[in-house]
């Protein structure tokens, strides 16, 4: 499943199947993560979580890290206008978030999954969507069910049982696909980090900058306020002079 989710107050999300049709949505107030993580297993087993900001909260971050799969996070944060276009059948404004991020997921590798579903493997057609939207080649991950055990490939099925030199190279190649899997995740995770730092960051300086802007408006207000009381005291001064 490919799940959207909108964190706030109240927590809305939609679950996508494979194949980009909407399986189910909501939207609950102080809903919790474990709670949301509950949901979600009860409806499947997701392959992509998904937000519509950037870069993505921390409690979205924190679904896709207890799932393990990676996370979809946009450029930029998708425009309000962009939402209900999307979602223009959905009333709920945290939903149509929620939906638009799946929407935008799904759109992502929409064209990839459609030439899986349309194949004419033997394997597990969301399993082999499912690697791949964790980062797997195809062709890879067609390597992979078929070593873990899934149904073999017609065009290996009359093949000679491998000697033990191909056995220890395949088992290699699981391996390193494996470790290639954990780093590519590892590697999301810190991309994330990065925005979510760069963003802390850009406010910080924002924030530093009208501070800035403020202390030097307050002293030129005050500089204009001390020389219009030396005018004001000159004029005094005149007025004294002239009675």
């Amino acid at each position: 499943m490919i799940v959207g989710i909108d964190p706030g107050v109240y927590t809305a999300y939609a679950v996508f199947d494979l194949n980009g049709e909407l399986v189910e949505g909501g939207c609950e107030k102080e809903l919790s993560h474990e709670d949301l993580v509950r949901i979600i297993s009860s409806l499947g087993r997701p392959s992509l979580i998904a937000t519509d900001v950037s870069p993505a909260p921390a409690f979205v971050a924190r679904i896709a890290s207890r799932f393990h799969v990676r996370l979809f996070s946009p450029e930029n944060n998708i425009p309000v206008e962009e939402k209900k276009r999307i979602g223009k059948s959905i009333q709920n404004p945290h939903i149509r978030d929620a939906y638009a991020a799946a929407v935008k997921a799904y759109r992502q590798y929409d064209n990839t999954l459609r030439k899986i579903e349309n194949s004419d493997t033997v394997l597990d057609k969301d399993l082999l969507k499912h690697l791949f939207l964790q980062g797997h080649k195809v062709a890879d991950a067609e390597f992979m069910l078929a070593k873990k055990g899934g149904e073999k490939l017609e065009r290996d099925a009359k093949q000679e049982a491998p000697s033990p030199r191909k056995e220890k190279r395949d088992q290699r190649v699981l391996s390193l696909l494996s470790e290639n899997e954990n780093l590519r995740k590892a590697l999301d995770s810190e991309k994330q980090e990065r925005m979510r730092l760069k963003n802390r960051l850009e406010k910080s300086k924002s924030s530093r900058t009208t501070q800035v802007s403020r202390d030097r408006e307050v002293q030129r207000l005050q500089g204009q306020v001390a020389r219009l009381q030396i005018y004001i005291s000159r004029l005094k001064k005149r007025r004294k002079k002239k009675r």
